[in-house]
């Protein structure tokens, strides 16, 4: 690694806040993996399939990240006036995640955090608002099948982010107390829910 990108991936690191945690709950998509902008390309491709006329910038479309199709769905219908197919999309946005797959990286310096926090003992989890068998390839594509004893995605829970309830369990698969979790989380949104969970929130610039 050159100066300059030991110095790219300094900036990246997260600033810890003081103090002992007993479990680290990462989110994956933009915090452990580096697959926001083929996700983002993914949703703009469905866009058009559907004739939806509109195309929402890269920092609207992150600040979203955590929520579920039907939700981020419902917000761009306000916004845009735009009324699209959630199956579609899915099917749509699938479609296209499985042809770059390839190219999804691990961010490294959250990454560096985990296994860090594991080896001093600290209880990790992740809790993703993605669906499960794409939340589970995606740790498998980055190298960390098997690293989480807990993973947490959307089908495990009747609200995704901003609710709380994806962190309270996975404090409680844990057996840790929510003031006791510092979340890692690379959305507004996923603020939102760990604030709205008693947890203490290190928000890192989405990959």
């Amino acid at each position: 690694m050159n100066a300059a990108d030991a110095d790219a991936a300094d900036s990246l690191a997260p600033r810890l806040p003081a103090g002992e945690f007993a479990a680290f709950i990462f989110d994956c998509d933009g915090t452990l993996a580096a697959t926001m902008h083929q996700h983002y390309r993914s949703w703009l491709r469905a866009i058009e399939m559907q004739g939806g006329g509109f195309a929402p910038s890269w920092e609207e479309f992150c600040s979203m990240g955590g929520m579920s199709v039907e939700d981020t769905l419902a917000a761009w219908e306000q916004r845009y006036g735009v009324a699209l197919d959630p199956a579609r999309v899915r099917a749509d946005t699938d479609a296209f995640l499985e042809t770059v797959f390839h190219e999804m990286r691990p961010c490294a310096a959250v990454v560096a955090v985990a296994r860090a926090a594991v080896a001093r003992g600290v209880k990790v989890a992740v809790a993703s608002g993605g669906v499960r068998r794409r939340v589970l390839r995606t740790l498998r594509v980055i190298g960390l099948e098997n690293f989480f004893p807990v993973v947490l995605a959307q089908e495990d829970v009747a609200r995704v982010k901003p609710a709380p309830d994806l962190f309270l369990l996975a404090a409680q698969k844990l057996g840790v107390l929510p003031e006791q979790c510092l979340v890692f989380e690379d959305s507004p949104k996923g603020k939102e829910a760990a604030d709205a969970a008693g947890m203490h929130c290190v928000l890192v610039e989405p990959q």
